[in-house]
């Protein structure tokens, strides 16, 4: 008889932990879903602020194209400027909720179009990753092309015997530092 008063504890207390963990895991679920959201908001309010000024910039490029006489170009400034200012009004005032329900929502009424989207917002993470890495492993930011017009391709400059481009007898190492 006692084996199966002790069986019958050890089922209980068994039972009893598997509640506790499915109490404690749901929990950590709804703290991280809360954490998750409380960055979402904080990175959609960053954003928001970030287009201020771009939507600014956009709106005095138009004025300046309209004052040299380009208003047909000035246009699309003004055009570009206001879809800045929709996106911007529309990261402040929507809730991360409504965004995710919205998302989910065009995700299933279209969903190549989705996936197509979250593809290319994958690959433009990736690269703005990339970039970032390489910013932070050297230092400085990564260099960019040098403008077409800075030279005409004939006045470039070409290394010298040293390997320098100014005529400095120096080494010159594969990363170019």
């Amino acid at each position: 008889m006692e084996s199966s008063e002790t069986a019958q504890k050890a089922k209980q207390q068994g039972q009893q932990l598997t509640r506790q963990a499915r109490q404690q895991a749901g929990e950590l679920a709804t703290r991280g879903g809360e954490q998750v959201k409380s960055q979402l908001a904080s990175q959609k309010h960053e954003a928001s602020q970030r287009l201020t000024p771009i939507q600014v910039a956009l709106r005095e490029t138009a004025q300046q194209l309209r004052k040299q006489g380009q208003a047909p170009v000035a246009q699309y400034a003004d055009k570009a400027s206001d879809q800045v200012e929709r996106v911007s009004g529309y990261l402040r005032e929507t809730e991360v909720d409504e965004m995710v329900d919205e998302a989910r929502g065009f995700a299933r009424s279209r969903p190549a179009l989705f996936l197509g989207g979250a593809l290319a917002l994958g690959f433009l993470g990736a690269r703005f990753l990339k970039s970032s890495s390489q910013e932070a492993s050297n230092g400085q930011p990564v260099a960019a092309l040098p403008p077409a017009e800075a030279a005409p391709p004939t006045a470039r400059r070409t290394p010298t015997a040293g390997g320098s481009v100014d005529g400095a007898d120096r080494p010159v190492s594969p990363r170019g530092i």
